[in-house]
This record gives structure tokens, C-alpha cells and sequence, in this order.
């Protein structure tokens, strides 16, 4: 089967990037999306399968769209 470029509707999908990024700076993962309808809710659930990341920066073309971190710890008693 495969992709038919000549279909506009294909062609035109412009997907979600999604970038795992390590406290100090590394990236550790990219991640393509084209179906993503929700792009925060899918930064959360790669933050959460992503242990090692700190933050989820989101693009879409070439601009940054969203940083989405880790909520804090909470404090041990």
C-alpha cells in the first residue's frame, strides 16, 4: 500500500516533533506524529514511558510550539 502523495490530504500532514531532553541538556529521543490531536496529553505520556527525560520540547515545521516538564517531585517526610 504505502502513502500516495498525489492524495493533497497526505501530502499536507505536518507532524507533531517531539524531543526528549535529560536535565542536563542531552536528547535522548524524537518522536514523529502525525495523528496527535492533543499534542500536551502526548508530551505527558512520552515524559511518563521516558523516565530518564526532564521535558518534552514540541515543534511542529520549524518553531518550537511547547515545552512540556516533569511536575516536581514530591517531598519525602
Amino acid at each position: 500500500m504505502g502513502l500516495d502523495s498525489s492524495r493533497p490530504e497526505v501530502s499536507l500532514l505536518t507532524p507533531f516533533i517531539f524531543i526528549g531532553v535529560t536535565d542536563d541538556c542531552r536528547t535522548t529521543f524524537v518522536d514523529l506524529d502525525v495523528e496527535t490531536v492533543d499534542p500536551e496529553r502526548r508530551a505527558q505520556a512520552l515524559l511518563a514511558e521516558h523516565r530518564s527525560c526532564q521535558e518534552i520540547e514540541v515543534w511542529r515545521d520549524d518553531q518550537r510550539i511547547a515545552v512540556i516538564s516533569r511536575a516536581p517531585a514530591e517531598p519525602t517526610a
